[in-house]
């Protein structure tokens, strides 16, 4: 095997888009590695995360299943320490990771066990001549960075879960799988994890929220806005805000959206009030999928949504409220 060229992937075991993740980065090295002239091989801990079947069809060699009794269960440093123990004996051209919770943490640690460094938050992955570019947004995605290694090290980087393109290979592989029992020393093994705390979606950073309730100057009234309270709560999403909203002080600056503020790529962006401004936009590109609600039907924000609707907040939002209180009503007594 010549490592040299080879990339290797760490698929995800947790998360509600792991399958989807797992693919598209799998995708993405072996699009890679045939840049490089290598193989594409992936990584796991303990149990095959995905079918068999899948991996051989996105193109993997070789699995690698780490194994042991302290990896059972996810532990960053006994994780990371793992990693790094593997990857010393046997060193890929490119280790690939999602830009996940974990991962975003393991990267880092595994790059500082092979004396090497971590890009996170990649955009985008180019081979130019032999030569690996990771490119990653930087001033709130204003400007794009690219980062080279130097000749030797192991490159290590997580890719944004957005920018993943999911394409099976076109010459399905034969998959080889290896067991690699590693002897974690106490020393690494002395912390445990107690339990996993779900993120509160009042708190959570917006850059992480799955679906985001975006309110705009439409909004600005303390009667739409105790609505727009009400619908957060009940479809548990995240507040982010226009920039005209956080300097007229109605949502903290934490909470902004676009070029001087986040940006975003949530499944869902409910857009409420939001005008459309070039500067707002540029903050959510990455969302899946944009629904607006604005009774200016000139609105510039119709040209960036999926679904729109024209019409007062006022008269929609206690329909809307009501509608998913009898459709949750009704859910429940299904059960």
């Amino acid at each position: 095997m010549n490592w040299k060229k080879d990339v290797l992937v760490f698929l995800e075991s947790s998360g509600e888009d792991r399958h989807m993740t797992n693919q598209g980065l799998i995708s993405e090295g072996r699009r890679i590695g045939t840049c490089l002239g290598g193989s594409l091989n992936a990584l796991a801990f303990e149990s095959i995360p995905e079918a068999p079947s899948m991996l051989e069809e996105f193109g993997v060699s070789t699995l690698y299943l780490l194994k042991g009794e302290v990896l059972k269960e996810y532990r960053c440093e006994v994780s990371a320490w793992a990693m790094g123990e593997f990857l010393l004996k046997n060193p890929p051209r490119l280790f690939l990771l999602a830009h996940s919770d974990r991962s975003r943490e393991l990267a880092p640690r595994v790059a500082y066990a092979l004396k090497s460094a971590a890009v996170t938050g990649c955009s985008d992955i180019r081979v130019k001549e032999g030569r690996v570019f990771f490119a990653k947004p930087v001033y709130e995605g204003q400007f794009e960075q690219e980062i080279s290694f130097f000749a030797g090290l192991v490159e290590i980087a997580t890719l944004r879960p957005e920018v993943l393109n999911r394409q099976q290979s076109l010459e399905v592989m034969s998959l080889d799988i290896k067991e690699i029992f590693i002897d974690v020393p106490n020393e690494i093994a002395c912390t445990s994890s107690l339990g996993l705390i779900p993120p509160d979606f009042k708190t959570v950073d917006i850059e992480q929220a799955k679906k985001i309730l975006g309110v705009g100057m439409g909004a600005a009234d303390e009667e739409t806005l105790l609505l727009i309270h009400e619908l957060s709560e009940l479809v548990e999403g995240s507040l982010g805000t226009t920039r005209l909203m956080v300097d007229d002080g109605h949502l903290p600056k934490e909470r902004l959206i676009g070029q001087t503020g986040k940006q975003i790529a949530p499944d869902l962006y409910l857009a409420l009030g939001i005008s459309g401004s070039s500067h707002h936009v540029a903050g959510i590109q990455d969302a899946r999928k944009i629904i607006s609600i604005n009774k200016d039907p000139g609105a510039p924000i119709w040209q960036f949504s999926d679904q729109g609707f024209v019409g007062d907040l006022k008269k929609i939002l206690p329909k809307l409220l009501s509608r998913i209180r009898k459709w949750r009503s009704l859910s429940s007594h299904e059960e």
